[in-house]
């Protein structure tokens, strides 16, 4: 596991992606410090513990600079990133069985230059397929975010399917970020994790 001591410099941080005590109150300014505030973008390939809820690694992979599909357990979590001011003219949110999801991502494609959708992991499989279908190449051009992975684990017995959808789509991604506040040991992973590195912020 990958850690380091916000005493390092800033750079060095952001160059490395590798962090370890940035939540609660820096000691020397009492300023609180957010995931955004010392990286630029998520890191790849990762499966990252952020120690606590509310550190900001869902605005930051909404707000960084390439293009992210993010995958979360509840259609709630979209709804709320969707409705705040400063995502409505970035974030497409798509959810459910809507007829509506080829027209949508039409006229958000056609009118975004980076790609930013969230998505419920049982739209996830959905989502890609119908970007494909569209000429957008989302394994090799985004980065897929995971939220809240450990539900994966949690929701298995009664959302296999939708569970089984995501872990699927996640390794055809060649930039792939599984995200918790929820520590989970390394032996309970699933097959499709292994081999991503593990990062930790406590």
């Amino acid at each position: 596991m990958e850690m380091l001591s916000v005493g390092h410099d800033i750079e060095d941080l952001k160059q490395t992606c590798k962090i370890n005590n940035i939540m609660g109150l820096n000691e020397k300014s009492n300023q609180r410090k957010y995931l955004g505030d010392i990286m630029e973008v998520l890191p790849e390939n990762t499966v990252l513990n952020k120690g606590l809820t509310g550190c900001g690694a869902t605005t930051l992979a909404i707000r960084q600079k390439r293009d992210t599909i993010i995958a979360v357990p509840f259609t709630a979590l979209i709804v709320n990133k969707t409705e705040q001011n400063e995502n409505r003219d970035v974030l497409l949110g798509l959810y459910g069985e809507s007829d509506n999801f080829m027209s949508e991502l039409v006229s958000y494609m056609e009118s975004h230059a980076m790609v930013k959708i969230m998505t419920t992991y049982d739209s996830l499989p959905k989502v890609c397929s119908t970007l494909m279908e569209l000429g957008y190449d989302p394994y090799g051009r985004a980065q897929l975010v995971v939220d809240e992975w450990h539900l994966l684990l949690m929701s298995y017995a009664f959302r296999g399917d939708a569970i089984r959808g995501v872990l699927n789509e996640a390794k055809q991604f060649g930039n792939v970020t599984y995200i918790s506040a929820t520590p989970v040991e390394e032996r309970f992973w699933f097959p499709e994790m292994r081999g991503l590195r593990k990062m930790e912020i406590e």
